[in-house]
């Protein structure tokens, strides 16, 4: 009795297991086209950036989407961009690092303006609060 048992959890979890392969290979193409973006300004936050980006890297996951971060950052004297470089080296997400030396309310509108999808999230970390808007992120 114990074999059929495991017999049948297996074969269940084998079906499983492929029914989200082939979910997964049906909705590659249609993934593309709706890709989760962020732009963030940052200026010395060499303590929170890691966590963060990895957040959002977790929420993009478990939607099941891909993920588009742009960081503007206002001449950072601290490890910002050297955080950010090591993690756009790992593939998690596709992360575009742009060093200005002011970064104005135009600048983010400039950026979002090049994007052709919907409207990405625009979060200034430079003012307090505003990262309560990245997903699982509480300050």
């Amino acid at each position: 009795m114990v074999p059929y048992i495991g017999w049948i959890l297996l074969s269940y979890g084998m079906a499983a297991a492929l029914v989200h392969v082939l979910r997964g290979l049906v909705q590659q193409g249609k993934r593309k086209d709706r890709a989760i973006h962020y732009i963030l300004v940052t200026s010395n936050h060499e303590n929170q950036m890691e966590w963060y980006l990895r957040a959002l890297s977790w929420y993009a996951r478990l939607r099941g989407l891909p993920l588009r971060v742009t960081v503007l950052d206002e001449s950072s004297q601290d490890d910002t961009l050297a955080i950010m470089r090591k993690l756009e080296s790992q593939g998690e997400m596709e992360l575009t690092v742009i060093g200005l030396a002011v970064v104005r309310q135009e600048d983010v509108e400039a950026h979002a303006a090049l994007l052709t999808e919907e409207m990405p999230v625009c979060i200034d970390l430079r003012i307090p609060r505003e990262a309560d808007k990245i997903p699982y992120v509480h300050v």
